[in-house]
C-alpha cells in the first residue's frame, strides 16, 4: 500500500512537472528599453539548481526522494526543449529576430557576442573589461546567456553602465556548448545579417584593443583563401618575441592550433561550412550534451565524423567540428595573433578541474600590456626576413636562459628550431618552455 500511494504521489508530481515543461515551451519575451539601451530578459522559467535543491529536500526523507526524482525528470527533458526552441527559432529567422531582440536597430555590421552561463566570478571580470574596450560603440553588443541559471543581472551586482547599448538574451533551456555555439553563428549571420562575429567566452578577460585587432583579422581573412577562423592566441609566447616589432604580427597556424576562446569569422566563411555546422547540429540537438563521450550521442558523432571522410574521431566537441566544417570548406587554416591579447582565468569548469595555481601555471597570468595600431596587423609568415629575425630573437633569450640554468652552455640548434618553429605555429607556451629551462638540462647539451 505504501508504495502504490508513493507510486500515485511520483505520478502527480510527474504530471505536474510535464505541465511545467510545457509552459516552459511557450516562454515570452519581456523587452526593456532604457534611453538608447535594448536589453532583452528572456524570463527564465526554472530557479537556480541551488535553489531547486533546497526545495526538494524541504520535509521527509521519502518525499524529499520524490522530488528530487521528479525534478531529474525534469532535468532530462532540458535537451528536449532545448531542440525545440533551437528549431522554432532556426524555421522562421524573421520571427526570431523579433523574439529575440524585439525592435532593437542594428547600427554596425559587426556582431560582438560575449557567451557565458554561472560562473559570477568571471563573469564580473570579463564583461567588465569588454565594456572598456577600445571602439566598442562601432559594434553591436550582445550577451547571450544559457539557460538553466539565474540571470547574470539578477543579484543586482553586475551593472552595465547608462548609454551602452546592448542586448541581453537569457535562453529558456540549457542548451550547453554544442547548441550554444551554433546558437551565436546562426544569430550573428542568418537572423542578424551581420557581415563579422567575434566571440569572448565567459572566463576571458580581453586587452582593451582585442576586439578592434579581431576584426582587423577577420577583414584580412576575407581574400585569403586558406584562412576561416581568426583568433588570438592562448599561450603566453612573449619571452621570446619583440613586442616593438611583432605586437600586430599574425600567423598562420592549423586549423586545430589553440583554443576557441577568443575568435572571430567573416560571413563568407561561415557560408561555406554552414551545411557542415548544421550537420553537427542535427546530430547533437535533443541529448544530453554533457554525455557526448558517452553512447548514444557519441556514436552518433563519431558515425556522422565517418561519414564525412574524417580520420581523427578522438575529440567531439563543437570546436573540433567547427574546426573541421572550416577545413572541409577549403578552410584548413587561421589567422592567429604572436602575442596573448586576453588573459584567460577558467581554471575551473567543462574542460579544467584545476585550482588557480596549476591553471595559471601553465597559461601564466596577464597579457600583452601595451598598445598596438590594429590596422597595422600583417601577416609575418609572407616575409622570410621576419622569419629570420623572430629566429635570431629566440635564439637570443634562449641563450640568456641557458647562460643563467645551463652553466653557460649553449642552447642546442634542434631546441632553437623546435622553438622558432614552435612559435610560428602557435604552438609554444613561453611559460613552460622557460620553466623546463630553470629546471637545468636533463642531459648535458653537444658542445660546439
Amino acid at each position: 500500500m505504501a508504495s502504490n500511494r508513493h507510486a500515485q504521489r511520483l505520478h502527480g508530481l510527474c504530471g505536474h512537472r510535464q505541465l511545467f515543461l510545457t509552459l516552459l515551451l511557450i516562454c515570452f519575451v519581456r523587452f526593456r528599453i532604457t534611453g538608447a539601451v535594448g536589453r532583452l530578459q528572456l524570463k527564465e522559467s526554472a530557479d537556480s539548481s541551488q535553489t531547486r535543491y533546497q526545495h526538494d529536500c524541504v520535509g521527509s526523507a521519502k518525499l524529499c526522494s520524490l522530488r528530487q526524482s521528479a525534478r531529474r525528470l525534469e532535468e532530462m527533458a532540458q535537451p528536449k526543449i532545448a531542440a525545440t526552441y533551437m528549431d522554432s527559432l532556426l524555421a522562421d529567422f524573421a520571427a526570431a529576430r523579433k523574439r529575440l531582440v524585439g525592435n532593437f536597430n542594428k547600427r554596425s555590421k559587426v556582431a560582438v557576442v560575449y557567451m557565458c552561463f554561472e560562473r559570477m566570478e568571471m563573469i564580473h571580470q570579463a564583461i567588465p573589461a569588454i565594456l572598456r574596450s577600445d571602439g566598442l560603440a562601432d559594434f553591436d553588443f550582445f550577451i547571450s546567456q544559457d539557460g538553466g541559471s539565474r540571470s547574470i543581472f539578477d543579484d543586482k551586482t553586475l551593472s552595465i553602465p547608462n548609454g551602452t547599448q546592448y542586448v541581453f538574451i537569457h535562453h529558456p533551456a540549457n542548451l550547453c556548448a554544442g547548441l550554444h555555439h551554433y546558437f551565436v553563428k546562426a544569430f550573428a549571420f542568418d537572423i542578424m545579417g551581420y557581415d563579422t562575429l567575434l566571440v569572448v567566452e565567459e572566463d576571458n578577460i580581453i586587452h582593451k584593443q582585442a576586439l578592434q585587432l579581431l576584426h582587423r583579422m577577420a577583414e584580412l581573412s576575407i581574400p585569403e583563401p586558406g584562412i576561416g577562423i581568426v583568433s588570438l592566441l592562448d599561450m603566453d609566447m612573449s619571452h621570446f618575441l619583440d613586442p616593438v616589432h611583432y605586437a600586430e604580427g599574425l600567423i598562420r597556424t592549423a586549423g586545430t592550433m589553440g583554443h576557441l576562446w577568443v575568435f572571430g569569422l567573416h560571413r563568407s566563411k561561415y557560408d561555406a561550412a554552414r551545411g557542415h555546422l548544421r550537420d553537427y547540429y542535427e546530430v547533437i540537438k535533443g541529448h544530453d550534451y554533457r554525455m557526448k563521450h558517452e553512447p548514444p550521442l557519441r556514436d552518433a558523432i563519431l558515425g556522422l565524423l565517418r561519414e564525412k571522410g574524417i580520420e581523427d574521431t578522438s575529440v567531439l566537441s563543437q570546436d573540433r567540428w567547427f574546426i573541421y566544417s572550416m577545413a572541409k570548406s577549403g578552410f584548413a587554416q587561421r589567422y592567429q595573433t604572436l602575442f596573448r591579447f586576453f588573459e584567460p582565468i577558467g581554471y575551473y569548469g567543462l574542460h579544467f578541474h584545476w585550482n588557480q595555481s596549476l591553471f595559471f601555471g601553465l597559461f601564466g597570468r596577464g597579457m600583452f600590456n601595451g598598445r598596438i595600431k590594429p590596422a597595422a596587423a600583417f601577416d609575418v609568415t609572407k616575409d622570410p626576413a621576419h622569419g629570420q629575425a623572430i629566429k635570431a630573437t629566440v635564439r637570443a633569450r634562449l641563450t640568456t636562459l641557458c647562460d643563467k640554468y645551463w652553466a653557460g652552455l649553449p642552447p642546442p640548434e634542434d631546441l632553437i628550431d623546435e622553438w622558432y618553429h614552435g612559435v610560428l605555429e602557435g604552438r609554444l607556451n613561453g611559460l613552460e618552455a622557460s620553466q623546463e629551462i630553470m629546471r637545468g638540462p636533463k642531459t648535458p647539451p653537444p658542445q660546439k
